[in-house]
């Protein structure tokens, strides 16, 4: 009777070993990031998927942040930019339809002006009002600095001034106030199927 136990409970071991593990659902949350408006200089500021927010400038030279922005300017934390692994595309489908991240074809920073994430790839700039419209059904998807896997969505982006109130024209804005969805693999797979 004991062996019999024993060869049973070794068999539900293996049965529940050889099972395939499904992938957790990503976390999608929609958030305002706020950035220097200084097309020109000035830092960036730092964003961490894991953390599902900004990130201090202290942090710049580690593997706590993503990405980062300054105006309309995307850095990941890769090559110049960082010390992390990460990477980013855009891809011209909608959030919603984007349940797995590209295996291949992550960009990098490798010059300061060879960047992973191009202006013209996600938004119009409309020089009178100092406004950006993100393109729809464009989706950045990034390998974090760690090897995880996240995509994001602007949602929009407006001039405000540094508490995040919006600005018009002539007023110059100092910030960027950016409405952003992201979504987060925390299990290290490809898989951005949300909750």
């Amino acid at each position: 009777m004991k062996r019999l136990s024993i060869i049973s409970f070794a068999a539900v071991v293996l049965l529940f070993a050889s099972c395939k593990k499904d992938n957790a659902p990503a976390v999608v949350e929609q958030k305002d990031f706020l950035v220097n408006g200084n097309p020109t200089g000035g830092n960036f500021n730092f964003f961490s998927f894991s953390q599902g927010k900004e990130v201090p400038l202290s942090d710049s030279a580690s593997n706590k942040w993503d990405f980062a922005m300054r105006f309309e300017k995307i850095i990941v934390n890769n090559g110049v930019s960082g010390p992390g692994q990460a990477g980013a595309q855009v891809i011209n489908t909608p959030f919603d339809l984007i349940t797995e991240a590209p295996s291949a074809g992550y960009k990098y920073d490798t010059t300061a002006s060879q960047l992973a994430v191009k202006g013209a790839d996600w938004y119009s700039y409309n020089a009178q009002t100092r406004t950006f419209s993100p393109v729809a059904g464009r989706t950045f998807v990034f390998r974090t600095a760690t090897g995880k896997y996240a995509k994001l969505e602007i949602l929009s982006a407006d001039p405000t001034d540094n508490n995040g109130n919006p600005v018009v024209a002539p007023t110059r804005p100092t910030k960027i106030k950016y409405k952003i969805r992201v979504a987060y693999q925390a299990d290290g797979s490809r898989s951005l199927t949300p909750q």
